[in-house]
């Protein structure tokens, strides 16, 4: 009975989750058709308004003001585009994944004269679907009736989206970042197998003495059988085992990864366990070890390599391979070595902060990759090795940076602002400091000073929030308060503070 009020309770609040995302969906909607209103007779003013507005909800609901604009428009459409869906969302009969996934995958009828029709046949026809199914397979039924319902706006529309195609770059966590590739299909799926297939190379060409299935593996699915076997009551009690000829027994018997591969059947039948033989049998020698050799294989004594410098045993997973193959391709003309990565290669323009200390090999304390996160000594040692020029940096007891080798009104101002600011200042703005420009807080041209305690990096998109040529309804105010802190106040007369990140690492 319990079970059944759990499941019932968590449905329930499914329900309740999606009726609350239809009325901050609608109160959305509600503020977008406010601005329109009030823009309707403004020719060229809407465009400034909108990112005010984006820019005020970002900052109070703690999200990127990207974020912010298409939760907005995303609103918008569900709302005034899709009432029926909406509605849906309200009742809890589909979820605001399968909203999202409607809305996204509905066809692109602007400017069509019969676009309300084509929209109401479309939702007509994937709404039922999406109310008894899941999202995923919400939006491939959705992707074939839009392609039904309106052609020639698929062809279109995957026209353009091509034209968007795109790289981008988001942190992770422990060094490592996510690196998204926005490309059609075809591309995106023949690069994917071309570097699976490069990694099956890569692995068949190994020694057959330095790969074997993991032991930990094996000794996981024994540990997971023989607790499944423990919670089951046997009918008739089993006989005692005679653990010393069992062991001599098993002593005697070849590892799985030892045996020859002439004893493996061959052929394309299904293998099954025949009658009698021990499920470890089975799954050591004819399926989890093939499967080790794809994507588990060690060498007896090595550990994994961790993505830098060179191998002395290959001992990669296959997505690792795919990883450093696809480094490999893009950072080097002739990826000729299959056992190396290239961060050596590396030509881009980042800014990286590590003390001196450990630099000169003196102590191990992570570097730091300005604006993202810790980043490992010895990566910052390679790339600190073919850097063409340094600044170095003097740091307050708490972190801060507060002076800047060969200091001078200019150039040592800007290398100040770039480490202390290391992004955008506006709140949840995440732009890097070679993407923003040096903003006067207080204008200079009302007497603000060209001084630290005056000056912080503004992005192309938040910058021209505060232009004084700003109307006064969409206008963003900053004003610098001690230890870089910045207070923005908004068109609503809210606050927003953004705290220049401290770099405690070095401490």
């Amino acid at each position: 009975m319990r079970q059944g009020e759990l499941l019932d309770g968590w449905v329930e609040l499914g329900k309740q989750i999606g009726a609350l995302d239809a009325q901050r969906a609608e109160l959305l909607a509600e503020r977008l058709d406010m601005l329109a209103q009030e823009r309707s007779l403004e020719p060229g003013s809407d465009e400034i308004a909108f990112r005010s507005m984006c820019a005020e909800y970002a900052a109070a609901g703690h999200i990127p003001p990207t974020t912010a604009a298409t939760h907005i428009t995303d609103a918008w459409a569900l709302a005034r585009m899709f009432p029926e869906t909406l509605a849906s969302l309200a009742s809890g009969a589909i979820s605001k994944r399968h909203a999202d996934v409607i809305v996204a995958a509905a066809p692109n009828v602007s400017g069509h004269p019969e676009a309300a029709r084509l929209r109401g046949e479309y939702e007509q026809q994937v709404l039922p679907f999406a109310e008894n199914d899941t999202a995923a397979r919400t939006r491939t039924h959705a992707r074939g009736v839009a392609a039904a319902v309106h052609p020639e706006g698929m062809e279109e529309q995957h026209r353009r989206a091509r034209s968007e195609r795109t790289v981008t770059v988001k942190s992770d966590g422990d060094g490592m970042a996510v690196l998204t590739a926005i490309l059609p299909e075809l591309l995106a799926y023949a690069i994917h197998d071309r570097l699976t297939a490069m990694a099956d190379d890569v692995t068949h060409a190994r020694p057959e003495g330095q790969r074997r299935p993991r032991r930990s593996a094996l000794a996981k699915i024994r540990a997971e059988r023989d607790a499944a076997l423990a919670q089951q009551t046997p009918f008739d009690p089993e006989p005692p085992i005679d653990l010393e000829n069992e062991f001599r027994h098993s002593m005697e018997k070849p590892a799985p990864w030892e045996k020859a591969a002439a004893e493996r059947p061959t052929g394309d039948a299904e293998t099954v366990p025949a009658e009698g033989q021990h499920f470890d049998d089975f799954i050591g020698d004819e399926h989890f070890d093939d499967v080790a050799r794809d994507d588990d294989t060690v060498h007896d004594s090595t550990p994994m390599h961790d993505g830098y410098g060179a191998l002395e045993y290959d001992t990669r997973t296959k997505d690792q391979l795919r990883a450093d193959i696809l480094a490999d391709l893009l950072l080097t003309t002739t990826p000729t070595s299959v056992t190396t990565t290239a961060l050596g290669s590396v030509k881009a323009t980042v800014q990286i902060t590590i003390s001196a200390s450990t630099l000169a090999g003196d102590d191990d304390a992570m570097a730091e990759l300005t604006g993202h996160g810790p980043m490992t000594p010895d990566a910052a040692r390679i790339l600190a090795g073919r850097a063409g020029s340094w600044d170095r940096a003097f740091l307050d007891p708490r972190g801060m940076v507060v002076e800047t080798d060969n200091y001078v009104p200019t150039a040592g101002m800007k290398r100040f602002l770039r480490a202390r600011d290391q992004h955008c200042r506006f709140p949840g703005c995440r732009a890097p400091a070679h993407r923003c420009q040096i903003d006067h807080n207080h204008d200079h041209a009302k007497g603000g000073p060209t001084a630290l305690c005056n000056l912080c990096l503004f992005c192309t998109s938040h910058h021209p929030l505060k232009h004084p040529d700003v109307d006064a309804r969409d206008r963003w105010t900053a004003k610098q308060l001690d230890d870089g802190v910045i207070l923005w106040t908004s068109p609503l007369g809210r606050t927003y503070t953004d705290e220049a990140p401290l770099r405690v690492m070095f401490v």
